[in-house]
């Protein structure tokens, strides 16, 4: 690459070095010699030890240094800036000799405006992009301008397979990013870098300068060299990878430029003159754009720039001369100045330098050359770069120039207008080639066509005529085909060969290319239980007798379809059949329409339930045989008599409501009310009404379907009373037994009373708590009876009326004992909670009662049930409570030492056993008295019967 550098011009006329963090000089450029002499180094040698010390000062500090250096005669301006990214720094001299002191203040003026200038902000982007289009034009290499974030900022030739594929993918984009920004780091300033994209396309890079500061690249790329194979099953896994189109992505990959590498080295020695240019220009902008404080450093410095400025005009000069177009530019509206590169001079015989304008003022205007078109001299107002001057675009511009000798060029080119920053014109600039030699081809080629297209030109008018007419007949008849999907087809009977029009391939799915235009493949596609069926009728048509007929084809996929097919045979003179033809339909779809009306029609007419339809007026338009007999009245009857005919006159309003809301859009599903047959009899019926639309989805009537329910109803009654009767009887019945039992036991408990000779107490204990229990169960089917449920108990109203019967059977004992109950309001729970529960707090309570309190003469009982916090979730899609019930009491308590599994008690049995039936866990407290918590979980039945209750009865 340095090689390269070596044979192009000096782009950069000032040192550039970079060095590595350890001080080694990694990069110098020729302008830089003269400062590794002074230091007795070379490249690849490492920088003297005091200039060391200020690399590792900019590396640490991340913050750039100046230094003068004084090498040979001259002396140069040090600056050097860190580059953390490539962990170097990069150093730029700038020679000071004759004007010192203005070229530091203007240097240090620079540093500090390009320390953040963004490429953007400082280059003419009107201006350079059609200079690069023009160039394009001309080496057709695509070029493009890009800042150091990747954003093209102007472009010319990209080619379809970027803007079109990498660039609109994400994850292509990812890399076409990642290639300009990553792979493009690192080129030194009068280099560029040669590299394969990650989309595997060919670009070149070399950096734009703003004095010291980098600031964007000079991008040309999207190629391939012509040297090297195109691998297309690269490509077609990236068309997969991304998910484009292969066909498209490889078309567009066929466009790509492939250009010789020689193309590419000259290509990019313009490029690097341009990119060089670019900076210069660039570099001028920030210089113009700079405050009125730093006015008095520039005035000092105008001479040095219009030197500059002359040196970059002369290197412009250059670039056009070595372009093989001619290039004019004009700066003023009405091309009254125009000028050109060499080549432009030498075409209109014109001495380099002078104006060429034609529009230029008598005197002064140049007669050595004249310009037409179509053999007429060109107006000065239509010159192309008149026109373009004055604001208007001029492509593919063909004209005649004829110099002072006679030589005459056949000229292509454009004209495009230069614009000032509010669009106003200002000039344009113009390139033309000669193709003169191609015109004459031209004209060679159509003279020695003339006498043969004069002889055929009568008969090519004629068959024209006729192909177009034809072409066009055709054309309508196959658009005609198509909207109707219906085919034409001819067959030959003697070769059997056939004419299919498109919409035939398309009804019988098959493709003209692949299907053999012959009889008997035509019939293999043709059902095999309908081929006789089809044979015969084409038998009959060769016989003279016309076939309408239908019948199915099997397409290719297998798939089943009905055609409906016309055919006749065309006869001669002898009346021999020469040929047959006809048309065919697809009819698949009509046939399953019809299949579908006639299967409603037939489900509707033999439905039980009514079944019809009201126009929006409230008219009855339709009416089966199941409304006859729901409602009495026959078809003839009730077509034309308004729907309020059926309802009383108490349901008028009802009824309007329900045709409102259809028209509404609303469908009413299993609406149940009441509605009057002809012979004035009420019924109860279950209607739905559902909107009736157009194909052009236009509400046209309301459909109905309405069930007598008269029978359900009258038996839904009488079941329910029935019912009612039947839960209070049962509670009723099971009340008085278990209150029968209750008083046996007490009959029994008085027999006992008084009699002295008995000497266990014991019987008439056990008789008191077997009278509880039962009293127990007795209350449960009491509160049954009185809430009207067969099943479900309000347990809070039954604890509270349990505890108080307890209280009044142990009164006498325990007159000075209080009952506190804490019962969360509304707890309901099915006989199976309800029960066990019941009599597990009458054992508990009852226990209390009996021995808390032997040693004192009052005492405190406690219950609580309630839910607990966070305790419900879902079994099999019902909700299940957790709840907990504690029985306590400030008495005696019971002795650590003694387990109540152990205790010969019948009611402590009792409990553990029911704690168990009831899956629920038992816990005892014995400090401060006696705390019984049992904690058991309930599932609520949900509105669905999948749902059970998971009590222990259940699983029992």
């Amino acid at each position: 690459m340095n090689t390269k550098m070596e044979q192009s011009p000096a782009i950069n006329p000032n040192p550039v070095l970079s060095v590595a963090k350890n001080g080694t000089v990694l990069y110098s450029n020729e302008a830089g010699e003269p400062l590794l002499r002074e230091w007795g180094i070379e490249v690849r040698e490492k920088l003297p030890s005091d200039i060391n010390e200020i690399v590792q000062k900019v590396i640490s500090r991340n913050s750039p240094e100046r230094m003068e250096v004084k090498a040979g005669k001259r002396t140069y301006l040090i600056a050097l800036h860190p580059s953390l990214e490539h962990e170097c720094v990069n150093v730029y001299g700038f020679d000071i000799s004759d004007q010192k002191g203005v070229e530091e203040k203007v240097q240090e003026c620079e540093a500090l405006e390009t320390a953040n200038v963004e490429l953007s902000e400082i280059v003419d982007i009107q201006a350079i992009q059609p200079l690069m289009d023009d160039l394009y034009k001309l080496v057709h290499i695509p070029i493009g301008i890009n800042d150091l974030k990747g954003n093209v900022l102007a472009g010319v030739g990209w080619q379809d397979i970027c803007t079109k594929f990498h660039r609109v993918n994400l994850e292509a984009c990812k890399h076409c990013i990642e290639s300009d920004s990553k792979l493009s780091a690192g080129v030194l300033p009068g280099e560029f870098k040669l590299y394969k994209c990650k989309n595997n396309m060919w670009d070149i890079v070399t950096p734009i300068m703003v004095g010291s500061q980098h600031i964007g690249y000079v991008f040309a790329g999207q190629f391939f060299f012509d040297d090297e194979p195109l691998d297309f099953e690269l490509f077609r896994s990236q068309a997969k990878k991304y998910g484009f189109n292969e066909e498209e992505y490889i078309a567009a990959l066929k466009k790509v430029p492939r250009l010789s590498r020689e193309a590419v080295e000259t290509g990019m020695s313009f490029f690097m003159t341009f990119a060089n240019l670019v900076s210069r220009l660039s570099y001028s902008n920030i210089k113009l754009a700079q405050s009125l404080e730093k006015r008095d450093v520039l005035v000092d410095a105008l001479v040095e720039s219009e030197k500059s400025e002359r040196i970059r005009s002369d290197e412009l000069a250059v670039l056009l001369d070595a372009v093989p177009a001619a290039v004019l530019i004009t700066h003023d509206p009405q091309a009254l100045q125009v000028t050109g590169n060499r080549l432009s001079y030498a075409w209109l015989r014109l001495p380099e330098g002078s104006n060429i304008s034609k529009t230029s003022p008598e005197g002064v205007r140049p007669e050595t050359y004249r310009m037409f078109k179509d053999g007429v001299e060109i107006p000065l107002t239509d010159m192309p770069v008149r026109m373009s001057a004055s604001g208007k675009e001029v492509r593919d511009y063909e004209f005649d120039l004829v110099s002072s000798d006679g030589t005459i060029r056949h000229l292509l080119g454009n004209a495009k207008p230069l614009r000032d920053e509010q669009g106003n014109p200002l000039g344009a600039v113009s390139a033309f080639i000669d193709i003169t030699e191609r015109k004459k081809a031209e004209e060679a080629l159509k003279k020695a066509h003339d006498t043969l297209e004069d002889k055929v030109k009568e008969r090519t008018a004629e068959l024209e005529k006729t192909y177009n007419s034809l072409k066009e007949s055709e054309e309508r008849l196959a658009e005609a085909q198509k909207i109707a999907h219906i085919g034409s087809w001819e067959c030959n009977p003697v070769t059997h060969k056939l004419y299919w029009s498109d919409e035939v391939y398309r009804i019988f799915g098959l493709d003209p290319q692949e299907f053999e235009q012959i009889h008997d493949v035509f019939f293999k596609c043709v059902h095999p239980e309908d081929r006789e069926y089809v044979n015969h009728a084409i038998k009959e048509a060769l016989n003279g007798k016309p076939y309408n007929i239908d019948y199915r084809i099997i397409l290719a996929n297998g798939e089943e379809r009905i055609v409906c097919v016309q055919g006749e045979a065309i006869f001669d003179e002898k009346n021999t059949p020469i040929r047959l033809r006809g048309v065919v339909q697809d009819i698949t779809e009509h046939k399953k329409s019809e299949e579908k009306i006639r299967t409603l029609a037939n489900i509707v007419e033999s439905s039980n339930d009514a079944v019809g339809t009201i126009s929006l007026d409230g008219i009855i338009t339709s009416w089966n045989k199941g409304a006859e007999q729901v409602y009495g009245y026959s078809t003839e009857e009730i077509l034309g008599k308004p729907v309020s005919i059926l309802a009383q006159s108490n349901l008028m309003d009802e009824t309007k409501r329900l045709s409102e809301l259809v028209k509404k859009g609303q469908k009413i599903r299993n609406y149940e009310t009441t509605r009057l047959r002809k012979d004035g009899k009420r019924i109860y019926v279950s209607f739905s009404l559902s909107p009736v639309f157009d194909m052009h989805k236009k509400l046209t009537a309301v459909s109905f379907i309405s069930r007598d329910i008269t029978k359900r109803k009258e038996a839904e009654e009488a079941l329910a009373n029935i019912e009612i009767v039947r839960k209070q009887e049962i509670h009723h019945r099971i009340k008085n037994n278990l209150q029968v039992i209750s008083s046996l036991l007490d009959l029994q408990s008085d027999h006992f009373k008084g009699r002295k000779d008995i000497k266990d107490s014991e019987v008439l204990e056990a008789f008191k708590e077997s009278q509880d229990r039962v009293i127990s169960m007795a209350l449960i089917h009491e509160e049954l009876h009185r809430g009207g449920e067969i099943d479900k108990l309000n347990f809070t109203a039954y604890v509270k009326e349990l505890a108080d019967n307890l209280f009044l059977t142990y009164r006498l004992e325990n007159a000075n004992t209080s009952l506190d109950t804490d019962i969360e309001e509304d707890i309901f729970f099915d006989l199976d909670t309800s029960v066990p529960l019941g009599i597990i707090i009458n054992e508990l309570v009852s226990n209390s009662l009996k021995y808390a309190f032997s040693d004192r003469d009052k005492g405190e009982i406690h219950i609580k049930l309630h839910r607990e916090k966070k305790g419900e979730y879902k079994i099999n899609g019902c909700k299940s409570v957790n709840f907990a019930l504690t029985v306590s009491d400030d008495g005696v308590g019971i002795p650590e030492n003694l387990n109540i599994e152990d205790l010969d008690s019948l009611g402590l049995q009792l409990v553990t056993s029911l704690v168990d039936q009831l899956d629920g866990e038992l816990e005892l407290k014995r400090n401060n008295g006696t705390e019984f918590t049992i904690k058991f979980t309930v599932t609520e039945k949900s509105d669905h019967d999948q749902c059970q209750p998971q009590s222990s009865l259940d699983k029992e």
